[in-house]
């Protein structure tokens, strides 16, 4: 009999979700360990986000693992998300299970990791919570974008202001008891005649309480004369809006104030130096001695200028720049994605996009529930004009009609982010295509951020080749299935749609009877040949 740790997991968020309970998931995975004859030795319940893994329960897990390994054959959890929202930190959690020969593995997504294919559907189920979360933060950015664009400040109040609600019930800043302070710093720094730390140190002896930096800063933030900075976002530039909360000082005390502090002298900024667009690397290879970025630089020979990446004395560390970008672009070519694990891995996503969706769509009949909803609320106004009803029993009533609508709305929101996440994949799985060739013809600001997507931290060369295991987990799986696809960019692969139809059958419709720690995962370490 096999001795297994049971992991249920659940966020602040996800407390409320039906199936996602502590409760539930336990169990689950006790009926799966009672179905599969397995004992269980140990229960971790942890109720933090799975954003990382400084969690206190999984660091209970991980000590309670490494003082009894020879006792644990497996960590399950219910699904992939439970287990991590992050798909570089799964990834070598994996690893690091796998080498205290313990099978990490999921009761409702399992996967037999000894089995290269069903790489794909671990990146799949891994990527996904992170890109989805992705997707709802760009959201939330989005829509406290558009609040800023109104004049609304929806971020934590400044000082002298509480965060309170208007007639619409949306967020404003109304002024608080610190706001008298405020009024009387401007109006004291306007005189000419004290200095910051004076000021200070007169609030202070009234009761106003800050450090000197805090107040630096306050006396510069233009949302005391009524205004907000949005700050520059992707494409759009830095903007300052007219806010509609109430000014605790007039615009010329304000501008005033900041003539002052700048004692009329121009301000220089500093211009940053550009990257050479001959030495797009430059940055992001490490030396093997000394671990220290190289430079590049080139010199005059009797012909022709050379040019090399380096690295400082006493390290003997130099690399010619032709050769780097020989070995660089052969390693693309194994990163982009060929056609043919390009629409397996399409397949792969929207048939999982289905299975997560079926649930969360609209019906008709839910539909026809939201116009008979909205009817009731406006019969329900109508006679409460009328008097048929007092103020609590109206009350009573909208509100339980308001949230059976508030909670299909939800419903509705959840599936639209789910399209959008399914786009994103799609788009993103389009680009990987020729990757080799986008990095080629594109600018050097794109190449450097091109580069920060495949290697989290910096990159080595090994053997006259980039030494894999300093790349993004899901680029080197991708290099590994080119790699057993045959490697054919142009074209369909035979051999793809032989893998296509295994990766399907074993991985979007496993056999619930089937126990995972059946399959003992002995996933590769060598970071030159394969990822776990």
């Amino acid at each position: 009999m096999k001795n297994v740790i049971l992991y249920p997991r659940v966020s602040t968020d996800d407390q409320a979700d039906k199936g996602f309970s502590l409760r539930d998931q336990e169990q689950k995975l006790l009926n799966y360990c009672a179905l599969n004859n397995l004992n269980v030795v140990a229960i971790f319940r942890d109720d933090h986000s799975a954003k990382s893994f400084n969690r206190p329960e999984f660091k209970k897990l991980v000590a309670f693992v490494k003082k009894n390994k020879s006792k644990v054959d497996g960590l399950l959890f219910t699904k992939w998300d439970r287990f991590s929202r992050n798909t570089t930190e799964s990834y070598n959690k994996i690893k690091d299970f796998n080498e205290l020969g313990i099978i990490v593995n999921a009761i409702e997504q399992p996967l037999d990791l000894s089995i290269p294919e069903q790489g794909l559907m671990l990146a799949v189920y891994l990527s996904m919570p992170e890109v989805e979360n992705h997707r709802r933060s760009l959201n939330v950015i989005a829509g406290m974008r558009r609040a800023f664009k109104e004049g609304r400040y929806v971020v934590s109040p400044p000082k002298g202001y509480d965060m309170g609600r208007d007639d619409q019930d949306k967020p404003i800043l109304k002024p608080n008891n610190d706001a008298k302070f405020i009024i009387e710093g401007f109006e004291l720094l306007s005189k000419g005649i004290y200095t910051q730390k004076e000021v200070l140190k007169r609030l202070k002896a009234k009761g106003f309480k800050t450090s000197k930096s805090a107040f630096g800063r306050m006396v510069r933030n233009p949302v005391y004369k009524g205004y907000i900075v949005l700050r520059a976002f992707k494409d759009e530039p830095e903007q300052v809006i007219k806010g509609i909360h109430e000014p605790l000082v007039s615009e010329t005390i304000f501008d005033k104030v900041q003539s002052l502090i700048d004692g009329g002298k121009q301000q220089f900024k500093v211009v940053h130096k550009k990257v050479n667009e001959k030495f797009p690397l430059k940055g992001f290879v490490l030396c093997p001695s000394c671990q220290k970025p190289l430079r590049a630089s080139s010199s005059k020979g009797r012909n022709s200028y050379y040019s090399y990446y380096h690295c400082s004395k006493p390290c003997n560390t130099r690399y010619k720049a032709e050769d780097v970008e020989k070995w660089f672009h052969s390693f693309l070519g194994g990163i982009s994605l060929n056609r043919g694990a390009q629409a397996l891995l399409t397949r792969l996503i929207e048939d999982r996009f289905k299975q997560q969706t079926k649930y969360k769509s609209l019906s008709p009949k839910h539909y026809q529930e939201v116009d008979s909803l909205e009817q009731k609320l406006i019969k329900l106004q109508d006679l409460y004009l009328d008097g048929e009803f007092d103020a609590n029993e109206y009350q009573s009533a909208k509100r339980r009609y308001q949230q059976r609508l508030n909670e299909l709305e939800d419903v509705k929101k959840a599936f639209n982010v789910s399209k959008e996440v399914l786009n994103v994949y799609k788009n993103g799985l389009k680009k990987l295509e020729d990757f080799d060739k986008q990095f080629v013809d594109s600018d050097i600001d794109h190449k450097r951020q091109l580069l920060g997507s495949i290697f989290p931290e910096k990159f080595q060369f090994e053997n006259n080749r980039v030494r894999t295991e300093d790349i993004n987990p899901i680029l080197l799986k991708i290099a590994s299935i080119n790699k057993g696809s045959g490697g054919n960019k142009k074209g369909t692969n035979h051999k793809n749609s032989d893998l296509s139809r295994e990766v399907l059958k074993a991985g979007l419709e496993p056999a619930r009877t089937k126990c995972p720690l059946d399959f003992k995962s002995n996933v590769s370490t060598n970071s030159t040949t394969s990822a776990t």
